[in-house]
């Protein structure tokens, strides 16, 4: 059962029934390829894991007790390990994981660590939270990884010595001036990095000595300090989402956009003026347009001819801001498929040329007004019944609770 859609409409996420867990659960367990294990606080793990040694190439460990003790020697076959649900009071040092040689995989996204210092020369996935990363023993051969701050983390100049990187997620971390200055210096680009996802940049500056390194980057999701920037991204890069870090009494103002390969743009909590929204529409590959908590300069936004050329799907979400007119030139966003909009309760309504896109597949209106939702009625007409696009489809959420989708001239509560 599909639970999350992408901005294509496509299915990200699903849900499968628990009959469908446990039988794919003991169908691995038959092979002999995956083990599911429950730490028990009284238990020996050696005792509970000697009888699978020779079994699984990959375990997935779940429950709160935890014991330290002796386990890894039980394991030295494993390949792969997630961990659930634990909360680990110590650091994970060398001694627990020497045996580990073959261990490609260490999942523990979930998980509470002190401390990460250890050497496994083959592990490629290492994902945790923690309050300290070094990389002094080194992992050459990392190529995604996932770290949580507890408590906010700077990013020590060694993590640019795995040159193998290809995904970085981060999450409360950032680096510093210093140490970007130093990369600049003293460190290699990191070639195959495709993916850098939610450092924090004190500055404009900062981020462009970073994205020097970086220049194959694909994906960037950050988070900036200040007011304005003009910042030259990878050009190859294809997806981008930029939000500032707040500051009081302060309008932030977006950066120049210059990424010709740019497909996917989410931008949140910007100012945005008549420039800006120009430079936007003018980006040949745009296929993916979100704008989150987005203020409009005179609260109107102003679609000018030949705007938006390939956009596919445009989220637009007002929050706060006092977005009350929207125009759209006829010519524009011609290959539209996707309209979603989300608090925008000023605006007067959405444009009737809308109607007349003939690509566009659905509107979803999420806690507007009246004006918005008749609109988006009357498009919906206009589709069916003048172009005989009978597979249009609006969702109109009144409340978290109730929602009304017409389709097929159907009503559905």
């Amino acid at each position: 059962m599909g639970t999350k859609r992408s901005s294509h409409g496509k299915i990200k996420a699903c849900h499968i029934h628990d009959l469908l867990h446990d039988f794919c659960k003991e169908r691995a367990k038959d092979d002999m390829r995956l083990l599911w294990q429950k730490w028990d606080q009284n238990a020996n793990p050696s005792s509970r894991l000697s009888g699978h040694k020779q079994l699984a190439h990959r375990m997935c460990i779940y429950g709160e007790g935890y014991r330290s003790g002796d386990w890894s020697s039980c394991l030295s076959h494993v390949v792969s390990i997630t961990l659930h649900n634990n909360r680990l009071s110590f650091g994970l040092e060398s001694h627990l994981f020497h045996s580990l040689k073959f261990l490609k995989v260490l999942d523990m996204e979930f998980t509470r660590i002190s401390s990460f210092s250890f050497d496994l020369v083959c592990l490629r996935y290492f994902a945790a939270e923690t309050s300290h990363f070094s990389n002094e023993a080194g992992c050459r051969e990392l190529e995604t990884l996932k770290l949580k701050s507890l408590n906010g983390m700077s990013l020590p100049i060694t993590l640019w010595e795995m040159d193998k990187l290809r995904h970085v997620h981060i999450s409360n971390c950032s680096f510093t001036s210093e140490i970007a200055k130093e990369l600049i210096l003293n460190s290699k680009d990191l070639h195959d990095l495709k993916t850098l996802s939610s450092p924090c940049f004190s500055c404009a500056q900062e981020a462009e000595l970073i994205l020097r390194k970086t220049p194959n980057l694909r994906e960037l999701r950050c988070k900036f300090k200040g007011v304005y920037y003009v910042l030259n991204f990878p050009a190859r890069i294809e997806t981008l989402k930029i939000r500032p870090i707040y500051t009081p009494d302060i309008i932030t103002m977006p950066f120049c956009i210059s990424a010709p390969n740019l497909t996917n743009l989410t931008l949140k909590n910007f100012y945005l003026h008549c420039q800006h929204l120009s430079e936007i529409g003018s980006l040949q590959n745009l296929q993916v347009l979100k704008l989150k908590g987005i203020s409009f300069e005179t609260c109107k936004w102003e679609v000018r001819d030949g705007e938006f050329p390939q956009l596919r799907a445009l989220k637009l979400h007002a929050g706060q801001a006092h977005f009350d007119e929207w125009t759209v030139a006829e010519d524009s966003f011609p290959n539209l498929e996707r309209l979603i909009l989300s608090d925008c309760e000023f605006l007067k309504e959405i444009p009737s040329c809308f109607g007349d896109i003939s690509s566009l597949k659905s509107i979803e209106v999420w806690n507007c007004n009246e004006n918005v939702d008749k609109s988006a009625r009357d498009i919906r007409e206009t589709q069916v019944e003048d172009y005989q696009n009978s597979e249009f489809e609006i969702f109109i959420h009144q409340t978290e609770q109730q929602f009304i989708r017409y389709t097929n001239h159907k009503i559905q509560l």
